[in-house]
């Protein structure tokens, strides 16, 4: 037997189960970081990404009722967009073609609704003042980069839309009853507004979409559903929302492929409040949302099934989240933490500052066996296989000695990663299941 023939085998078998560990476990752990501590700041909170996967985030500042935003380019950025009055509760951001944003907010001192955005300078315009209107606004840009939005029209306890294309114009979507509350927008391939909202006289999850009129639907009656709704639309145009139920404190979500499809995330607590939901690339949801019972905040991703997270539980935080995922779907948070009134902003495999924390997963090494035990169990046919290659194999050539040095350095870190992240552990069984099989012919 000539060792250098298995070595390449068993490397391929090991150092793909150990690439695919580590890269997991850097994935798998939340940087944290404090945007804004200058004040009680961070509420109503809105995060878009630039085309370098850099955050852009805007908020209120509480303390001198201001609206602020920041972003990061290599450090962070913040300024203070209007501070004429009280101004900039409920902000919704997004980015246009250029990357330059533009935000919607609210205007207490007018009972408004505003309009800001940056084109080498800060352009600031009332968009309603129709009654007291503007709050729960949603925003979302065209193809021209011309801004729609939803807002909510305290007065008359309807659901409003404006759109500009020249000039603004502005309409009542529903006014069947007090409606119009926690609204979310987002727009077709057609340019068409898709707007999802609470019903607060029947307390139900309500969806508005323009297609030459508006069309509009009752989505979930059960309970009292639709608070805290977010909105996204997959390649199809289908409707994705996340909302809560506050009847029974859980975080839900529905989605629309030729009926509606609804379902309970989590229940774990009382939870659900402040979500925010994004696609990502095959039109899998992900969700942020708060854990009012605990004061965390907690992420939900779907992949086969839904994986929970906590992101953050160090103090009372996560309320007026808001999620953005980039182009490798890696997820960024932007979030109010109520104790110390900072804004903060979290990301797993994104844009990492030198000022970053790391979140709950955390490096201990622990004491246990090998990976590979960890996947197959300690007795298993294929661990003995692999033993085999391990004594009688590997320790006969210095490459073979290097390999079981890096595995064996590696192993604490990565059984801890197995332990707390089970699709993580089934993903490495699949790739070992591929190649074990030519290494058992090339033995045999």
């Amino acid at each position: 037997m000539d060792p250098k023939k298995y070595v390449k085998v068993f490397s391929l078998i090991m150092c793909s189960s150990l690439l695919l560990l580590s890269n997991t476990h850097v994935l798998a752990q939340w940087h944290i970081e404090t945007v804004d501590s200058s004040a009680n700041v961070g509420e109503g909170t809105s995060i878009a990404l630039d085309g370098s996967g850099n955050p852009h985030i805007s908020y209120y500042d509480k303390t001198n009722t201001n609206l602020k935003y920041a972003y990061y380019n290599g450090s962070w950025h913040k300024e203070t967009v209007d501070n004429s009055g009280s101004v900039g509760e409920d902000t919704s951001i997004a980015l246009d073609s250029s990357d330059n944003p533009h935000i919607s907010y609210y205007d207490a001192t007018n009972g408004a609704l505003k309009y800001a955005y940056y084109d080498g300078s800060w352009n600031i315009e009332t968009v309603d003042n129709s009654g007291s209107v503007g709050e729960d606004t949603s925003i979302a840009l065209d193809s021209s980069d011309n801004p729609h939005i939803s807002y909510y029209d305290a007065t008359n306890g309807a659901l409003k839309y404006a759109y500009y294309d020249g000039s603004w114009t502005k309409e009542t979507v529903d006014n069947s009853g007090s409606v119009g509350e926690d609204t979310s927008i987002a727009l077709d391939s057609s340019g068409n507004p898709h707007i999802s909202y609470y019903d607060t006289t029947n307390g139900n999850l309500k969806y508005a979409y323009y297609d030459s009129g508006w069309n509009i639907e009752t989505i979930d009656s059960l309970g009292d559903v639709g608070r805290a709704t977010s909105l996204a639309l997959d390649d199809s145009g289908n409707p994705h929302i996340s909302y809560m139920d506050a009847t029974n404190g859980n975080l839900k979500y529905a989605h629309y492929d030729g009926s509606w499809t609804k379902e309970t995330v989590d229940n774990s607590a009382d939870v659900g409040a402040s979500t925010s939901l994004a696609l990502d690339s095959s039109s899998n949801p992900h969700l942020s949302y708060y854990d009012s019972t605990n004061g965390d905040l907690k992420y939900a991703y779907y992949e086969g099934d839904w994986q929970i997270e906590t992101v953050e539980s160090s103090a009372t935080v996560g309320d007026d989240c808001s999620l953005a995922l980039d182009s490798s779907d890696n997820p960024h948070i932007s979030y109010y933490t109520l104790t110390n009134g900072d804004l903060k902003y979290a990301t797993k495999g994104g844009v990492v500052s030198s000022t970053t924390t790391t979140g709950p997963v955390s490096t201990t090494t622990p004491s246990g066996h090998c990976p590979l035990s960890e996947i197959y169990g300690e007795y298993s046919v294929e661990v003995a296989f692999l033993r085999y290659f391990r004594d009688e194999v590997l320790t006969q050539t210095p490459a073979g000695r290097e390999l079981i040095r890096v595995y064996y350095e590696w192993s604490p870190l990565s059984i801890k990663v197995m332990k707390q992240d089970e699709q993580c552990k089934k993903k490495v069984k699949e790739m070992i299941d591929e190649v074990l099989p030519l290494a058992q012919a090339e033995i045999e």
